[in-house]
């Protein structure tokens, strides 16, 4: 009797006790979350800058719809890693939902609501805040 309840315990209990806790025991270490603000420029360029940078408090675009992908490759799409909207004045804080992405070359596309776009590749470095500029529109 014995026999059979430790091995009753080893078997069930103790896997089924393990799988139960193991998202408590990884809630700290989650991707990290991709911040910026999105503004007008001259040109469009999307880029990691110094938390400091001035253009950082330059009003922003609202409402621009946000799509961060993993770079494939040129004319090749990769799988999105983290996407949401800016607020009104044109920050974003998008969680990564794959957190190995923050290991490769990402591609960020940033769309506002008058359609005009801002595609760039960049490394993650340190949380940086990510600066997309988007091209006045004529």
């Amino acid at each position: 009797m014995l026999t059979v309840r430790s091995t009753l315990l080893r078997r069930c209990v103790l896997p089924l006790a393990a799988f139960l806790t193991l998202p408590l025991v990884g809630c700290g270490m989650g991707a990290p979350d991709l911040t910026g603000r999105v503004i007008n420029g001259p040109g469009s360029v999307v880029m990691g800058v110094d938390p400091a940078d001035p253009r950082l408090k330059q009003d922003g675009i609202a409402a621009t719809n946000i799509v961060v992908r993993k770079y494939a490759g040129e004319g090749a799409t990769g799988a999105i890693v983290a996407s949401g909207v800016s607020t009104e004045k044109g920050e974003f804080k998008v969680p990564l939902s794959d957190i190995d992405a923050q290991k490769f070359e990402l591609v960020l596309t940033a769309t506002t609501p008058d359609k005009r776009i801002s595609k760039g590749r960049f490394f993650m470095h340190g949380g940086k805040p990510i600066l997309v500029v988007v091209r006045e529109g004529n």
